[in-house]
């Protein structure tokens, strides 16, 4: 029981350490000890079933505490939120066997180490492929903190959640005082505490100097533009068409009127949300120059004598109205200049695999109530656009929702030739501030880890344009109808990064040592019972 109940503390610190309905940008001191109880858990339980259930407790509670937003999907709730949780509980359990048998195998001067490489791998494997679902990493439980941050240019996320459980699994081993005679302090002495302690505080001393170094050197800003960032705040179960795009509308004149009242420079760029327009641009063109009645879409460009970027579909198929998540830019005068099409959907509710078969067509349409999904796109975009009058151009893309989520993704647009990223997205469908403060901490994490700018253009938050170093330079109040003109400077380093040009090279690295340990372990292990067989 005292091993449960350790597991099930774990998964609430872990919740509380994220951002949450009670510390909004989660409660950073916790990111250094919530796996302590967890690991402590693991190290105590005397078989394989009861590892497997400290697992599984972990894996539900923790998944069920920081995603419980999803419960809000309305009639989904059961599939977003339920089945997520019960395939975390089985995830978990079946992770923690194997944590089991390593941490029971690996010399004690070892088991932090290898730990933390486990923990790492298993973020990284959670974190990648059609079902891949980044949210929940220990690195995001320091987002309030980005002096912690900057090291995420070189190892990604996955290199601050390895120093984060790494200092868990160190305290955990140090635990208590010598004498005491538990499995947990099985093989202690001062001496290997010491060096433990040792490499965790010199881990912890090098991210704070490479984080103090990074926040006071300058990142070279090459050029800047101007854009009307727009935050309509519409309810996106129950507001219609018309009104979403004429809050658009209306607080784009807003920002834009207030803003020629205090400065003569024009606008270059107007960015609304994602899906803002709810039908195709381009085949309803006459539409648009009509709607919304008293201040149609064309109007509004007209005046603004700037581009359009905005959400809308794109309709691949008329018969089966197959569409993409798209974002699309228009021109001044109306023109269609380019689209791109999301390319990783959210799977099960924006592309559901298996479609094309009547049976699964038929339990998605009718038990769960899923009609259809978006079509998934298959190129990446990088958008080009005239800024000051013509006199320079700036090149973009533009990833969709939770795309920003995506490391490996964001990182390629830059490789394409990117200087910025503009996400468009809404959550406002969660109702809950805390799910889009989760997403908020997730996307920073790409502006430290390529020094670019990040913009948001979000539905009802978190809208906000951040800067190379990770920092806030325009932040919107969440749900909010809210909009501003505001400078938007693009960055550019001598050199990409060290994750621009590896990638998770630190995620791999981290896995394949933790393969071979489990390895190694279980071929001692194989000789050992030989060993004891024979004798």
């Amino acid at each position: 029981m005292q091993v449960l109940l350790q597991a099930l503390f774990s998964a609430f610190l872990f919740a509380l350490a994220l951002p949450n309905d009670i510390f909004l940008k989660g409660f950073w001191p916790l990111g250094f000890i919530a796996l302590v109880p967890l690991y402590q858990a693991l190290k105590m339980s005397k078989s394989f079933r009861q590892a497997a259930l400290c697992g599984a407790i972990f894996g539900l509670v923790s998944h069920a505490l920081t995603s419980y937003w999803l419960f809000f999907f309305r009639g989904f709730a059961f599939w977003t939120l339920g089945t997520t949780t019960i395939a975390y509980g089985v995830i978990y359990a079946a992770v923690a066997c194997y944590a089991y048998f390593v941490l029971g195998e690996t010399p004690d001067s070892y088991r932090p180490f290898i730990f933390a490489l486990g923990w790492v791998s298993l973020e990284f494997l959670k974190s990648v492929g059609f079902l891949g679902y980044p949210w929940g990493l220990l690195a995001y439980s320091l987002s309030s903190q980005p002096l912690l941050l900057q090291t995420a240019d070189l190892t990604g996320t996955y290199g601050i959640s390895f120093i984060l459980a790494f200092i868990s699994a160190t305290l955990a081993e140090g635990r208590g005082i010598e004498g005491v005679k538990t499995k947990i302090l099985r093989g202690w002495s001062p001496t290997l505490m010491m060096r433990q302690v040792l490499v965790a505080g010199l881990l912890a001393f090098l991210t704070l100097g490479y984080g103090f170094l990074r926040l006071n050197q300058d990142i070279p800003v090459k050029k800047s533009f101007r854009a009307a960032l727009v935050q309509q705040n519409t309810n996106p179960w129950i507001s219609g068409e018309l009104t979403a795009l004429a809050s658009n509308i209306s607080l784009g004149r807003k920002a834009l009127s207030e803003s020629s009242q205090n400065d003569e420079i024009a606008c270059d760029l107007v960015i609304f949300s994602e899906t803002s327009l709810r039908r195709p641009y381009k085949e309803f063109t006459a539409w648009f120059a009509k709607n919304p009645a008293g201040d149609p879409l064309s109007a509004f460009l007209a005046d603004s004598k700037a581009f359009l970027l905005t959400g809308a579909p794109i309709i691949l198929d008329w018969e089966s109205y197959a569409a993409t998540n798209s974002t699309i830019l228009i021109s001044p005068k109306g023109e269609f200049l380019g689209s791109y099409a999301k390319i990783h959907p959210v799977p099960f509710a924006e592309a559901i695999p298996f479609w094309e078969y009547a049976w699964f067509r038929k339990f998605m349409q009718e038990v769960i109530g899923l009609d259809s999904g978006w079509v998934m796109g298959s190129e990446r975009k990088v958008f080009h656009m005239p800024i000051a009058g013509g006199k320079d151009s700036i090149a973009f893309s533009t990833p969709i929702c939770f795309e920003d989520a995506f490391a490996g993704l964001c990182r390629r647009y830059i490789l394409d030739g990117a200087e910025l990223l503009i996400n468009l997205t809404n959550d406002s469908w969660s109702e809950r501030e805390s799910a889009q403060m989760q997403h908020w901490a997730i996307a920073r994490f790409r502006a430290i880890e390529n020094r670019r700018t990040l913009v948001r253009s979000t539905n009802a938050g978190v809208s906000c344009i951040i800067d190379a170093k990770g920092r806030n330079l325009v932040i919107f109040p969440q749900f909010v109808p809210t909009s501003a003109v505001v400078d938007i400077p693009v960055y550019a380093e001598k050199t990409p990064t060290l994750y621009t040009r590896f990638g998770d090279w630190f995620a791999v690295l981290a896995l394949s040592l933790f393969v071979l340990g489990f390895i190694i372990d279980g071929v001692k292990a194989i000789r050992k019972r030989r060993r004891n067989s024979e004798a």
